[in-house]
């Protein structure tokens, strides 16, 4: 049951992402149409890192585990 809840939940926060990220991207564009250029970078930068770290750090994503040293 709390692996049922617990993907649930990181598929809501990457979906929550890729949503953040495109409303960046209308941001962008709003700004660029207002000849806003500093806040359409910064709305540019936001945007990539929303959609990127969603497809980077998506519910798929592993955290690593080494092994245990060997024993001599």
């Amino acid at each position: 049951m709390f692996e049922i809840v617990k993907n649930a939940f990181l598929k809501l926060i990457e979906i929550s992402l890729y949503l953040h990220g495109f409303m960046h991207f209308i941001e962008f564009g709003t700004a660029i149409y207002e000849e806003a250029y500093i806040t359409a970078s910064f709305a540019a930068f936001g945007a990539l890192t929303m959609i990127l770290g969603a497809l980077f750090l998506g519910h798929d994503f592993n955290h690593h585990h080494h092994p245990e040293p060997l024993e001599e």
